[in-house]
Order: C-alpha cells, then sequence, then structure tokens
C-alpha cells in the first residue's frame, strides 16, 4: 500500500486532495486537488508520473501547504476505458482532455461554470459533465466536440448518474429537484 498525500516539493499536491480515479487494470491513479493540479500515480510505486493542469493556469503561482485557488480547484476526474485519456473537470468550467501517452493536453472544453462531476461512457469515448450551470453535457474526447446537453434544472446540478446502457441520466439539483433524461446522441 502506498500513502498518496499532500507533500512539499515537486511530487505531491500543495492543498487538499478533492477527487481519485483508477484506470481499469488498477495500474495508474488520478488525483485532483484545490491546487489546479491532477496527478497521474503508479499504483505499484506510488510515484507521480504525470502532473496536468489546464493552460489557463499554467501562469499562476504555486500555492502554498494547504492553501487553495479562489478562482479554480479539480472537482471531477477520470479515465476513458478505450483510449488512452484521462479527462479532468475544473472548477472554472475547464473540461480539459489529455492524452496519456504523450501526456499532453488534447482538447480544452468550456462550460459557463464550474463542472461539478464527469463520467465516462463505458466503452466509447465519449464523456458526460455536469456544471453549476444546471446543464448536463457530452463531449466526444476524440475530437474536443459537444455532441449535445440537457436542459432542465433551474439551478446547479450537484450530482448525476449514468444508466449502464448510457440511455438514461439522472440528475440531482439544488432546485430540489431530480430529473432523468433520455439519452439520444446524434452519433448512434
Amino acid at each position: 500500500i502506498h500513502v498518496l498525500k499532500g507533500i512539499r516539493g515537486t511530487e505531491g499536491h500543495q492543498g487538499p486532495l478533492t477527487c481519485v480515479a483508477a484506470n481499469q487494470d488498477g495500474s495508474l491513479i488520478l488525483t485532483g486537488s484545490v491546487d489546479c493540479q491532477a496527478k497521474l500515480v503508479s499504483a505499484t510505486t506510488g510515484k507521480v508520473v504525470g502532473v496536468f493542469r489546464p493552460e489557463t493556469v499554467a501562469s499562476q503561482p504555486s500555492l502554498g501547504e494547504g492553501e487553495e485557488s479562489e478562482s479554480n480547484s479539480v472537482e471531477s476526474l477520470g479515465f476513458c476505458s478505450v483510449m488512452p485519456l484521462a479527462a479532468v473537470g475544473y472548477l472554472d468550467g475547464t473540461l480539459a482532455i489529455y492524452d496519456l501517452a504523450t501526456q499532453t493536453l488534447r482538447h480544452q472544453c468550456q462550460h459557463q461554470s464550474g463542472i461539478v462531476q464527469l463520467l465516462w461512457e463505458a466503452g466509447t469515448a465519449v464523456v458526460y459533465t455536469c456544471s453549476l450551470d444546471g446543464i448536463v453535457r457530452l463531449w466526444d474526447a476524440r475530437t474536443g466536440r459537444l455532441l449535445t446537453d440537457y436542459r432542465g434544472h433551474t439551478a446547479e446540478i450537484l450530482d448525476f448518474a449514468l444508466s449502464k446502457d448510457a440511455s438514461l441520466v439522472v440528475t440531482t439539483s439544488g432546485d430540489h429537484k431530480a430529473k432523468v433524461f433520455c439519452v439520444q446522441r446524434p452519433d448512434r
């Protein structure tokens, strides 16, 4: 067992961790933090093998231990099951799609407000996001193109779930409602 913790220096995060994901075979872990960074960690060695942050925050100064960014943090992240891609959702509304093979930013997709959660559709390169603007969006991670969106809440979406066959999205919101959306994508 490796303990992944925020430590000073180049290895660990410089603030509290907010989210975590593991790839399908469990060999890689992706952690997100209030320090605006996602770190790719080897599950076998515990070593950081990649650091991802959106281009828009690349010039911001590093945060000290325990400091939080007022404008951005990593809120959700995950691995694609069919391509070497990872998605990172930021509080500033940026969805960043990273190529794990080259450890480079592949696409940056903007939302009008902060991303709350993201989920990958199993067996595809489609990533779903929900955000504080009350909208669920579906993105093609190969191209960075918005496929469709679903609206209906009058407040922020706080959580969502995707059915196993990806035909339904269920959302909960600050408007005191849960909604069920039937997913109809133009690409299927």
